[in-house]
C-alpha cells in the first residue's frame, strides 16, 4: 500500500480516463453557468444562485452550495480485521450516529492532510500507511462536496484532540459486523457506507493482501 500524497481525481480504478468505457464519457451539452450571485455565506460553504442555461437550452436559476473544505474518512484497519468506529449526535438528522473517523480539510490542502488530523483528532490514532481508495461526490445536484475515503494501516496510538463541541464513543468492532450494520441501514453516514463497501470490494477483488483479506471476508 502506498501513501497518497495528494488527492486527485483517480480512484482506486474507476476514474473515466482509465475505464476506457464508451459509456462513461459525456453526452448532450453542458449547463451554462451565467451570472452568479451569493446569497448566503459561513466558514462552512456559500450558497450561489446562477443564471442557468440547461442541457436542453432552458433558462433556469440553479442553487449551488460551495464547499469551502473536502469531505475525507478513515477505515482505521486493525491487524486483527477489526476498524474503529466513532459514534456522535448529529444535529441536522437529530440521531446517534456511528461513523468513521472523518472531517474537513481546507480545500489548499491535500486532502490526507485532513484525513489523518482526523484520524489522530477523533480516535487517537496514527497510521503508517493512508491509501486513498475512494473518491466520490456527496450531492451533486445542489453542491460541490467532494468525500476521499483511505484506508489507515500500521496503527498506533496518539493523543487526541477534540473539538470543544464532540461528545465521542469509540467502538472497535469486527469489519463484517460494521458491513452488515451498513448495508442492513443501520449505519446511514454516507462515507461510512461508501467507505466500508469499498473495503470489502477490495478484500473479495484480490486487491489486498490475502491474509488481510481473510480477515475481512471471514474466510
Amino acid at each position: 500500500m502506498t501513501d497518497e500524497a495528494s488527492p486527485g481525481p483517480a480512484t482506486a480504478g474507476f476514474d473515466e480516463a482509465r475505464s476506457g468505457e464508451p459509456w462513461l464519457q459525456p453526452h448532450g451539452h453542458p449547463w451554462q453557468a451565467g451570472a452568479a450571485e451569493c446569497v448566503h455565506d459561513n466558514p462552512w460553504f456559500a450558497a450561489d444562485v446562477y443564471a442557468g442555461v440547461a442541457p436542453t437550452g432552458a433558462k433556469a436559476a440553479y442553487y449551488a452550495l460551495r464547499y469551502k473544505n473536502a469531505a475525507t474518512g478513515v477505515i482505521p484497519l486493525h491487524g486483527d480485521g477489526t476498524i474503529t468506529l466513532v459514534g456522535q449526535w448529529r444535529f441536522p438528522s437529530g440521531t446517534y450516529s456511528w461513523e468513521l473517523p472523518e472531517g474537513g480539510a481546507p480545500l489548499s490542502e491535500p486532502a490526507i492532510e485532513g484525513a489523518r488530523r482526523e484520524l489522530q483528532e477523533e480516535a487517537g490514532l496514527t497510521a503508517a500507511t493512508l491509501e486513498l481508495i475512494l473518491t466520490f461526490q456527496l450531492s451533486n445536484a445542489s453542491s460541490d462536496e467532494t468525500a476521499f475515503i483511505y484506508l489507515a494501516t500500521g496503527l498506533g496510538a496518539a493523543e487526541m484532540e477534540r473539538d470543544a463541541t464532540e461528545a465521542l464513543t469509540l467502538a472497535r468492532v469486527p469489519f463484517r459486523e460494521a458491513l452488515r450494520a451498513a448495508v442492513e441501514g443501520r449505519i446511514k453516514d454516507s462515507l461510512t457506507v461508501a467507505g466500508l463497501l469499498r473495503l470489502h470490494h477490495m478484500a473479495v477483488e484480490g486487491e489486498l493482501g490475502a491474509d488481510v483479506a481473510r480477515l475481512l471476508l471471514g474466510r
